[in-house]
């Protein structure tokens, strides 16, 4: 699809609370407040509204825009309702090799896995993790490892 700029001309990375604000996106669509709010409170949505616009050669109207919207919604319900279930098997399975008892485990985990990870996708995670794999993901984060689940960290060499 070509990038097409911004209705209410706000950048692309402006979200709801960028300063740009609803009364001012309204101007932009006198006709359809209700368009103007959601545009403003998901930009995620504005490539599907400029293809409507796009397709009907003039603003889409409400319903036409609302329609769409749904569609927007189911695609990313059937998304989380696929990826969700994997997500959820895959962390089970590294809490089941974290607690493998040993350090060789602890450490593919550790750092393999968890070190891998940005602070933010840890962060994500976090709430789903075991107790085994967030005490490692605790003590990668604390920066804590003599004595800890994961050992002393290897010397670098000479």
């Amino acid at each position: 699809m070509s990038e097409h700029p911004r209705p209410d001309g706000r950048s692309s990375t402006d979200g709801p609370d960028s300063g740009a604000d609803a009364p001012a996106a309204a101007l932009d669509f006198p006709d359809d407040q209700a368009v103007a709010v959601v545009l403003h409170q998901v930009p995620e949505f504005e490539t599907a509204y400029l293809d409507l616009v796009t397709a009907f050669d003039d603003a889409p109207g409400g319903p036409a825009v609302f329609t769409e919207l749904a569609d927007f919604v189911a695609r990313r319900l059937a998304w989380m309702e696929t990826d969700r279930p994997v997500l959820e098997r895959t962390l089970r399975a590294i809490e089941l090799v974290a607690d493998g008892q040993d350090s060789e485990s602890a450490e593919l985990v550790g750092y393999a896995f968890l070190d891998s990870l940005s602070p933010i996708d840890r962060d994500r995670i976090r709430p789903w993790l075991g107790p085994r794999t967030r005490s490692l993901l605790d003590e990668l984060d604390g920066g804590s490892s003599t004595g800890g689940l994961l050992g002393d960290e290897p010397e670098p060499p000479d």
